[in-house]
């Protein structure tokens, strides 16, 4: 299976080192010619001369788009409309709006929300699956990173291009784990606010939401002022707690931790399982998208997520500038589609 790149830098890079057996990278297309150059060196693929040349249905058969925010949409739908099969990165678009006229492709379009794929996250899955009258009744997440010198003056930063700030870069990450578990959530208030870089996006969110057919409550907070990078998912059922901590790299060894209540209640009985450092996740989601292709496995994390997600992001930012009424804060981008 003949797979093309759009977008040769740092998560395309990892994409590519994650390829699933069978499939080879053919093309490749930056507008950093050196980043091209380099994904083809690790790889023999072509360097093409444009987003069209890779995006030949003779030549390819699926393609990974790791493109800015701004484009992402742009060139899924470039790729649907010639037949070619589709791996875009979260978060697919800066607004559900430049996606919905996308529902409905021929096309398989897997949505990069690789943190399904952890196994700690799957484990956490089968935990609640195997104890259904256990219901859960909230869940809490805390995502956070400490950026870098000049992360105000990239891309990210630059509302037209990003479509927002760390609401959309790891927030829409932790709205799709929780959705998996919390399909209906509605936001019931929210807090965006630039507290740190000078940007017109926001670097920290806060946000409260509830699923309106269970009634669990969903909390968050997201930030690019961390300073130490942090990730933390926890769920709470009637009889158990569950604690995912860390991605491996930066954010620490990846863990699950399980505590479960005993009759007399007290102290709980505990549980920690480890998983090994080498992150597999995007490697799996590759593979869900080839399985996809060859053998009709349902996509983990597909089109309809990605919108459903982004339409949350939407009413946060909505929810927020509605508690900041009469001050300033960021002009959160609304696409003309």
């Amino acid at each position: 299976m003949n797979w093309g790149l759009i977008g040769c830098g740092v998560i395309g890079e990892r994409r590519i080192n994650s390829l699933p057996d069978g499939v080879k990278l053919v093309s490749c297309f930056d507008p950093n010619t050196e980043r091209a150059q380099k994904i083809s060196q690790l790889t023999g693929a072509e360097i093409l001369n444009s987003q069209e040349e890779v995006l030949n249905p003779k030549k390819i058969s699926a393609v990974i788009i790791a493109a800015i925010n701004s484009e992402l949409a742009s060139i899924t739908k470039k790729a649907v409309e010639r037949g070619i099969h589709v791996i875009v990165e979260k978060p697919a678009a800066r607004h559900f709006a430049e996606l919905e006229p996308l529902l409905g492709s021929k096309s398989k379009i897997k949505i990069g929300f690789n943190h399904r794929f952890h196994p700690a996250y799957l484990d956490l899955i089968k935990e609640i699956k195997s104890n259904p009258d256990d219901p859960i009744m909230f869940i809490r997440a805390q995502y956070g990173n400490g950026a870098r010198l000049g992360f105000d003056k990239e891309w990210r930063s630059n509302v037209q291009l990003s479509g927002g700030g760390e609401l959309l870069d790891q927030g829409v990450h932790v709205i799709d784990l929780a959705s998996v578990f919390l399909p209906d959530l509605e936001v019931v208030n929210a807090y965006s606010k630039t507290h740190y870089w000078d940007m017109n996006v926001d670097d920290n969110t806060w946000a409260t939401l509830s699923d309106q057919k269970s009634g669990a409550t969903f909390t968050f907070h997201v930030s690019s002022s961390e300073w130490k990078n942090e990730f933390r998912f926890e769920v709470y059922t009637r009889k158990r707690k569950y604690q995912w901590l860390g991605l491996g790299r930066s954010y620490g060894p990846e863990k699950l931790l399980i505590y479960k209540m005993k009759p007399e209640m007290g102290p709980p009985d505990f549980e920690e399982r480890s998983y090994p450092s080498e992150d597999l996740s995007w490697k799996d989601e590759n593979t869900n998208l080839k399985n996809a292709i060859e053998k009709n496995e349902v996509l983990f994390g597909d089109l309809s997520d990605a919108i459903r997600c982004l339409k949350i992001v939407n009413k946060i930012y909505e929810k927020s500038s509605e508690a900041q009424k009469g001050l300033k804060h960021p002009a959160w981008f609304v696409p003309n589609v």
